[in-house]
């Protein structure tokens, strides 16, 4: 009996203890299912432990408007925004917002922000959904804090696409596969702006996006670059526009399209020969077919014997004669000549092979 009576306790305690392990158990399912919809339903999604999320809210402004006059009022040249794009980046991500229609005086918003340094840009479009005016602002986050930021807005950069045809260049054995393009944006100063540029075919091309603000430059082309060049363009003298077209081919995106032709030198003239006519050397050489060829330059030795440029013909004139040569103008008795020719953007080819008295 007292076996019985023993066995019918320990059952009870064990029934009552394994019913509040039981309870234990789902009283502390409980509270957790309960604390991770609580965590997760107040609290923004990412989240960071011990950071809380900033909020920005952007205000546009007119960098040229006046005090007195509605800070909201944005336009240039008459053109409304339509649509304005907030791009915020860090080292890490980026977000981009973008307002479609945008109202005057609207604040704009982003929120879920995390604490740290943004580089904020603000892109603003036209009906034509052409971006015409930009504004960009770093600006440091703290947890938890709201930002209540200016932009000030000014023209959009435009941007320049190049496009060098080197074909001539290839065809020649000469390694165009890279080259830089030096943009001086300063015309007060020296100093450029370099860019990259690499081969697509035969088309070198800016590898990357080039962006410049509104208004007009110089620019050179070196290949494969300005130190060790084996081919320098012409000073390029171009426009760049902010959401506007003009006479030089402008894309719709306000990208200015800077082409250009590799221009080799003339060919050296062959067949090269002097001869004496009346006691006087008479050069003859065979005319160069080169379409763009402007004429001839004739080089002659000086007293110490190294030869300087003498005289200019142009391309329909293929003799020379030196009426003017004097005995003092020999150099241990040895008189030499030499001809090369030139186009009409200045290129001058290699010069013949030197023709020394007696001839």
């Amino acid at each position: 009996m007292i076996c019985i009576i023993f066995m019918l306790t320990f059952s009870f305690f064990w029934g009552c203890l394994s019913i509040m392990s039981c309870l234990k158990r789902v009283g502390f399912s409980v509270l957790l299912i309960i604390g991770l919809f609580y965590g997760g339903g107040c609290l923004s999604k990412p989240y960071l432990p011990g950071q809380d999320l900033g909020i920005i809210r952007l205000r546009l402004e007119r960098a040229d408007t006046p005090a007195e006059q509605d800070q909201f009022s944005l336009t240039f040249q008459d053109k409304p925004i339509k649509k304005v794009a907030i791009i915020l980046t860090s080292k890490k991500t980026v977000i981009k917002k973008t307002v479609d229609p945008y109202v005057k005086g609207e604040v704009i918003t982003v929120d879920s922000i995390y604490p740290g340094t943004w580089q904020i840009e603000v892109k603003c479009y036209d009906e034509d959904d052409q971006w015409f005016l930009y504004g960009v602002e770093t600006r440091t986050i703290q947890p938890g804090e709201n930002v209540n930021l200016v932009i000030i807005i000014s023209l959009a950069p435009g941007e320049v696409s190049v496009m060098m045809d080197v074909s001539l260049l290839c065809a020649a054995g000469y390694d165009a596969s890279r080259g830089r393009l030096y943009v001086y944006e300063d015309p007060q100063t020296n100093k450029s702006t370099i860019f990259d540029l690499t081969l697509d075919g035969n088309i070198l091309k800016n590898c990357d996006q080039i962006l410049l603000p509104h208004g007009t430059y110089n620019a050179l082309i070196y290949i494969p670059n300005k130190s060790n060049y084996f081919y320098e363009s012409d000073y390029i003298h171009f426009d760049v526009l902010s959401g506007e077209l003009n006479e030089v081919p402008l894309a719709a995106d306000a990208s200015l399209i800077i082409e250009g032709i590799i221009d080799l030198p003339p060919a050296t003239p062959e067949n090269f020969e002097v001869i004496l006519v009346g006691g006087k050397p008479l050069l003859c050489w065979d005319p160069v077919g080169d379409s763009d060829l402007a004429g001839y330059n004739v080089y002659r030795t000086n007293r110490d014997g190294r030869f300087v440029f003498l005289d200019q013909v142009d391309q329909a004139t293929h003799c020379y004669h030196d009426t003017m040569v004097k005995i003092e103008d020999y150099e241990d008795n040895r008189l030499g000549y030499a001809v090369s020719s030139y186009d009409r953007r200045g290129n001058n080819s290699l010069w013949t092979a030197a023709n020394y008295w007696p001839f």
